[in-house]
This record gives C-alpha cells, sequence and structure tokens, in this order.
C-alpha cells in the first residue's frame, strides 16, 4: 500500500480504534486503584527503519532555560494567550470566592491550593472528584469527538498517585490542536493522539528482528491518518513542531520533532544517562524514522530530512534519574502544552504540592473547553449539584466517619 493514497483499509481500522476506546473510556471500578493510592475515594512497505535514526548518540540539551511562569498566572502560561482563559474555554467562570464548600476529599485536603482558582472550575472539579457513590463513574463529562471522550473514572486517574489512563491523553492532543488553531493564523505546533500505542509496541517488539513485518508501519500509519481526518482541520502536518505522545508500561512521554531547530526532542520527566538501555530512547528513535517515512509519503520534502534530525533530550528542572509514573502523565500534558522549540522552567512542576494545583487546573480545562460538545449538559448537572450540595456533604462525610470506624476495626 503506498501511505500517501486513501485508506482503503478504514472499517478495519475505526473499528480498532473503537476498541483502545472502549479498553480507556469505558466505565470502570477504581476501588482498588484508589485504595492502594491511599485515598477514600471510593507507511511505504519497502522501507525499514533507518539504523541512522538511533538515540545512540543522543545528548541531554543544556541551554539556557526561559521562564515560562506558572499556571497561577491566569490559569495559564505565558506564551499562550488565547482567547478566555487560554485553555479553550471562553465561558465566564466567576469570581474567586474562598469560602467554597467543597465535597471531594482530594480537593478538602488542598484548600489552600484552590483558593485563587474561579468558583466555577472549582465546582467543576468538585463534581468531577467526588467520592459520593451515587454519581456513577461511567457519567460522561467530556466529548470532543467519538474518539475523544472521557468519563468520571477516566478523570479520576488524574488525581495523584494515579496512573493516567490514555483516554486524557487522546482528549489533550485535541485540545491542544484547537487552541493552535484558534491562536495562530498558521498553526505552528500540531499534535497527535495516543490511540497509535497498539502499533508502536508492535514496533519496539519487533524492532531487533532481522526482518520486519510491513504491516505494523501500515497499520501505524493507517492509523495516523485516521487521526488527521477526525481531527476536523485542526492538524497540520507542516507545522515546524509535531507532538508524539506515548506511554510504555505506564511510563508517558513525548517526542517533538522540531523543524526549525532540525532535532528530534525527547521530553520526559526522566532523564536517560544511558539511551542505549532506555526502552522510551530506543522507541524515540523508531517513532522518528517511521513519521519520516510518513512525512515523504505524504509529499512532504523534510520528511526525507528528518531521518538526519539530531536526537537529543531536552534537560528540565524537575527532571530525576528515577521514573515517576503516577505523574509521569500530568508531566506530559505539561510539557505538551509548555515547549515551544526551547527548554522552559515552570515553578509549579517543581513541586509536588504545586503538581496537585497543575492537576486540577487541567481537569477544568478539559471539562470547561469550548470544543466539549456537552460542556453545557455537565454545567447544568454542577448547577443541580450545588443546589444539593448542603446534603451531599452530610451523607458523604457520614460515611467517611464510618469508613474510619470500620478500617480501625
Amino acid at each position: 500500500m503506498k501511505h500517501g493514497k486513501v485508506v482503503d483499509r478504514g472499517t478495519e481500522l475505526h473499528s480498532s480504534w473503537d476498541t483502545w476506546m472502549q479498553s480507556n473510556c469505558a466505565a470502570f471500578d477504581l476501588d482498588s486503584d484508589l485504595r492502594s493510592a491511599g485515598t477514600e475515594l471510593a507507511r511505504t512497505p519497502d522501507k525499514r527503519m533507518r539504523s541512522t535514526d538511533s538515540m545512540e548518540e543522543a545528548e541531554v540539551m543544556a541551554v539556557p532555560i526561559r521562564s515560562a511562569g506558572s499556571l497561577n498566572d491566569t490559569c495559564v502560561r505565558s506564551r499562550r494567550r488565547g482567547r478566555g482563559d487560554g485553555l479553550g474555554c471562553t465561558l465566564q467562570c466567576g469570581d474567586v470566592e474562598e469560602n467554597v464548600l467543597l465535597v471531594a476529599r482530594s480537593l478538602r485536603l488542598n484548600l489552600t491550593l484552590l483558593k485563587n482558582v474561579q468558583t466555577l472550575r472549582k465546582h467543576v472539579v468538585d463534581y468531577c472528584f467526588l467520592d459520593d457513590w451515587n454519581y456513577a463513574h461511567n457519567e460522561q463529562l467530556v466529548y470532543y469527538n467519538r474518539h475523544a471522550a472521557l468519563t468520571r473514572a477516566n478523570m479520576l486517574t488524574m488525581l495523584p498517585d494515579v496512573s493516567l489512563c490514555d483516554a486524557v491523553i487522546e482528549c489533550w492532543s485535541m485540545l491542544m490542536n484547537r487552541l493552535e488553531t484558534d491562536e495562530y493564523d498558521f498553526q505552528r505546533m500540531s499534535f497527535f493522539g495516543i490511540g497509535h500505542m497498539e502499533y508502536l509496541n508492535q514496533l519496539l517488539q519487533s524492532a531487533d528482528q532481522t526482518t520486519q513485518d510491513d504491516t505494523i508501519l501500515d497499520n501505524l500509519y493507517e492509523m495516523w491518518d485516521l487521526y488527521i481526518q477526525d481531527s476536523q482541520d485542526v492538524f497540520n502536518l507542516n507545522a515546524d513542531l509535531l507532538f508524539v505522545p506515548f506511554n510504555i508500561e505506564g511510563h508517558f512521554a513525548c517526542v517533538c520533532f522540531n523543524s526549525k531547530a532540525g532535532t528530534v526532542d525527547l521530553l520526559d520527566h526522566q532523564l536517560h544517562p544511558d539511551p542505549n538501555k532506555s526502552k522510551i530512547c530506543k522507541l524515540a528513535s523508531l517513532i522518528g524514522s517511521a513519521l519520516s517515512d510518513y512525512l515523504e509519503s505524504k509529499g512532504i520534502d523534510r520528511g526525507s530530512e528528518m531521518v538526519m534530525f539530531e536526537h537529543r533530550q531536552i534537560k528540565l528542572p524537575w527532571q530525576s534519574s528515577s521514573p515517576n509514573l503516577p505523574e509521569s502523565g500530568l508531566f506530559t500534558m505539561m510539557h505538551m502544552l509548555m515547549y515551544d522549540g526551547n527548554p522552559f522552567d515552570n515553578e509549579d512542576l517543581r513541586r509536588k504540592i504545586s503538581r496537585r494545583y497543575l492537576v486540577f487546573q487541567l481537569t477544568a480545562a478539559l471539562i470547561l473547553a469550548d470544543i466539549n460538545t456537552i460542556r453545557d449538559e455537565v454545567v447544568g448537572k454542577v448547577n443541580q449539584f450545588l443546589v444539593e450540595k448542603d446534603d451531599i456533604w452530610t451523607r458523604v462525610h457520614a460515611q467517611r466517619k464510618i469508613n474510619k470506624i470500620i478500617k480501625k476495626k
């Protein structure tokens, strides 16, 4: 199959994507995950991957770091202007009210962090993270399109010490594409989703084989075709920066193809001193080669040049040599939000307590984004939640006391 032509196996791949969505977006019971976290919340077939794309000579980039500010500024990075809050929401979210009754335990434990958050955002996040079993985990809170949707169960994986689900990254990529389109006449950045992980994992597993199964690349490229088609004209393959997020065994990271600098940049919360021993670096190289062939098949000249791009790890202040899997998804979302081709700093990412603040803000951003087609419905439910909040708090508070007594026994 020539990758530049119309997909002729779309039905099969849509089925594969739908299966991925069901496994990542369907309602599921988070009891065990939340308890273990210590909470009480109940395509060119004749081409092979080029060895010259290896990360063997990858180096950690150490250049002057610019300050990107904090989300505390106006809930968004200073680079992102945009409309409304800068995160895709033009809805009026009200003033900042400090004396707001919050029910969700994750919020009550972090009241100080929330004192400067707009009132509607507080209530939306409170409703999202509500630990009252009268509110179903399978309730849908986000719907951008049929491949980018989130239930309450999905959103609960945003909480600290709980591994993020892929569906959150899928929606985040869609939101990033929309923000870039709204902000600039020319889309400087484009973001792939993460529904390609089945094929990237197959690619990684087959990398050491003498001969490679070309159907893996065919399926990967066609999956990218479908993602771009579903992105509704908010994806630009000619963008200066192309982001490809991925997840290996719960470790989220992102590769950025920086055409202006001529580099393939690995954005990860973990440093990899020896790229030869790192699955993350190995997959970054494979993605680089695959994207090079994919762009070339689309008639984009720099696709053939990309194979010569320098591979580098971008050094960031919060990196460590040890993986932080539960927070790797949050780091990846922030890297996608803030990286513009240059290393950056962010005071909230440096501190664990402040990263909780980012969780709350990004959760509100996903739900309140203008592209969320069910936002008005969700806000209506939040308003009803406010009417009943005193009774809900009484019930939830009593149940927590019972849980403590049972736990002591």
